[in-house]
């Protein structure tokens, strides 16, 4: 509704344009027509409540300290395999050289 008044209004804007001018300024009231519209539906920009804001930051904290504990959870395993895998080798060379 509010929308339609709001485009109507543009069209007002538009066509006394065109009638007080004559002919020859129909593509001026045209583009008067899209700019007034364009400046009547465009959303304002709205600032966000502190608390909101609050929320959201404290939000963003919370899921980069998630990702950094995930991170530093597959470093640990990554180590862990690795040592795992080094002491095998260990293993299979001491077993391997006391056979010889």
């Amino acid at each position: 509704m509010k929308a339609g008044l709001k485009i109507l209004f543009a069209i007002a804007l538009g066509l006394a344009w065109y009638i007080v001018n004559g002919e020859t300024s129909g593509d001026l009231a045209l583009m008067i027509f899209f700019f007034v519209a364009f400046l009547l539906l465009i959303k304002p920009i709205s600032f966000q409540p502190p608390e909101k804001r609050e929320d959201y930051i404290q939000q963003l904290k919370r899921s980069y300290e998630r990702k950094m504990d995930l991170q530093k959870k597959e470093k640990e395993e990554k180590r862990r395999l690795n040592q795992a895998a080094t002491e095998r080798d260990y293993k299979k060379r001491d077993s391997n050289t006391s056979l010889i």
